[in-house]
C-alpha cells in the first residue's frame, strides 16, 4: 500500500513537474513573440523616422532648385526643371515607401524593408546625378 501510495505521489509529482514546464515554455513562446514584436515596432519606427527625414531633404532640394530657376539662364532653367520633376518623383515615392512602412506587419516586414532600402539607394543615386548636373550648370554658367 505505501509503495502504491508512492508511486501514485511519484507520479502525481512528475505529472506536475511536466505541466510546469510546458508553462515555462509558453511563457517563454509568448516572451520572444512579445520580444519580436518590440523589434519590429523599433524598427519600423526607425525606418520610418529615416524616411521622413530623407523627405524633409528632399523638400529642401526641390526649394532650392526653385530659387536657382529664378537665377538661371533659359538654358539651365530647363535642367533644373527636370531635375525639379524628378526629386517629385522621388519625393512621391518616398511618400509611398512611409506609407508602406506605416501599414506593415510582421509578416510583410522584409518584403517592405527591402522594398523601402531600395527606393532609398534609388533617391541617393538621382541626388548623385542631381549634385553633378548642378555642378556643370554653374560651371557653363560661371
Amino acid at each position: 500500500m505505501k509503495t502504491k501510495a508512492a508511486t501514485i505521489l511519484g507520479l502525481a509529482f512528475m505529472g506536475m513537474t511536466a505541466l510546469s514546464c510546458g508553462e515555462n515554455k509558453e511563457i517563454s513562446s509568448d516572451e520572444s513573440l512579445v520580444e519580436i514584436k518590440v523589434d519590429f515596432e523599433k524598427e519600423r519606427e526607425k525606418l520610418k523616422s529615416e524616411l521622413e527625414k530623407l523627405e524633409s531633404e528632399v523638400d529642401q532640394k526641390i526649394q532650392e532648385l526653385e530659387k536657382q530657376k529664378s537665377e538661371a539662364s533659359a538654358e539651365a532653367q530647363d535642367e533644373l526643371e527636370k531635375m525639379e520633376k524628378e526629386l517629385k518623383k522621388e519625393k512621391s515615392n518616398l511618400e509611398k515607401a512611409i506609407k508602406d512602412v506605416e501599414k506593415a506587419s510582421e509578416n510583410t516586414w522584409d518584403d517592405i524593408k527591402s522594398g523601402v532600402n531600395k527606393t532609398a539607394k534609388d533617391i541617393e543615386n538621382e541626388w548623385q546625378k542631381l549634385k553633378t548636373n548642378l555642378e556643370k550648370n554653374f560651371e557653363k554658367k560661371n
